[in-house]
């Protein structure tokens, strides 16, 4: 088990002011039985007398709030302690639709053909996915700025490059293929220095982290934040508003061992 301290921190910077600014975050990490969260704290800039809590459909925290007011810089900033099990694993089941493509996994003609020349021989779950997840690390090279957060699986698969989204949507896509359920996580990792993303896949009765940007297990130094299909059903910031101005975001997080 490890005790872990944990800070995360996203600003926006606007190029001139905006307003009625509404915005919805998953920064907050839930206790899954393979981390358990002291009480987080959240603090939101400027501040806002609206601001609330809920739960999304994928069981994530919600922290979503208003700003009427003008303002030309926006940030939020989560630190608290985790306990974290050395292990990759927790209880719990898998609905159906985690079996199923969502909008960035579809595979078309590339992952297809991916796929059959990757496909794993024989084996449980568990075998099967590594042999994914290495056939994924073994092709990708890990290149910023070439992909987005609209980047698919079929088009990162095409390019060969991209991040750790990329990575984690080409692997859900192929596990998918092999009838496998499975997940995207985004999540804090000890020695990333911004958010990480990986992937869960269910055996039945368990979730099982796997990291395909390093090809392997995830461990005791990774922190949840929050799950969905793919990227586009949990981002960590979503926000819209009313202003014509350009914004500059910058992301920071530390993990330190205690």
């Amino acid at each position: 088990m490890k005790r872990l301290r944990f800070e995360f921190e996203t600003k926006l910077e606007f190029s001139c002011g905006v307003s009625e600014h509404s915005f919805t975050l998953r920064c907050i990490p839930l206790s899954d039985g393979r981390q358990t969260i002291a009480e987080p704290k959240c603090v939101i800039l400027p501040q806002t007398g609206s601001v609330w809590r809920s739960r999304d459909s994928f069981g994530n925290t919600l922290v979503c709030g208003r700003m009427e007011k003008p303002h030309n810089e926006f940030s939020f900033r989560v630190e608290g302690e985790a306990q974290t099990e050395n292990s990759c694993e927790a209880a719990g089941t898998a609905q159906p639709f985690y079996a199923a493509y969502s909008p960035l996994t579809a595979a078309g003609e590339k992952i297809s053909a991916f796929y059959e020349e990757n496909r794993p021989k024989d084996g449980d779950i568990r075998m099967r996915a590594e042999a994914l997840t290495e056939a994924v690390y073994r092709l990708m090279t890990y290149q910023s700025g070439v992909t987005g957060v609209n980047t698919t699986a079929e088009d990162a698969l095409s390019l060969g490059s991209g991040v750790c989204q990329d990575y984690a949507h080409i692997l859900l896509s192929l596990l998918r293929r092999d009838g496998i359920p499975c997940r995207y996580v985004s999540g804090l990792a000890f020695e990333w220095g911004q958010t990480h993303a990986w992937v869960e896949i269910n055996d039945g009765s368990r979730w099982i982290g796997i990291d395909p940007t390093h090809n392997r297990y995830i461990g005791g130094g990774y922190i949840k934040l929050c799950h969905g299909r793919d990227y586009y059903d949990c981002p960590i910031e979503r926000g819209i508003y009313i202003g014509n101005a350009d914004s500059l975001q910058t992301v920071s997080s530390r993990i330190t061992e205690q």
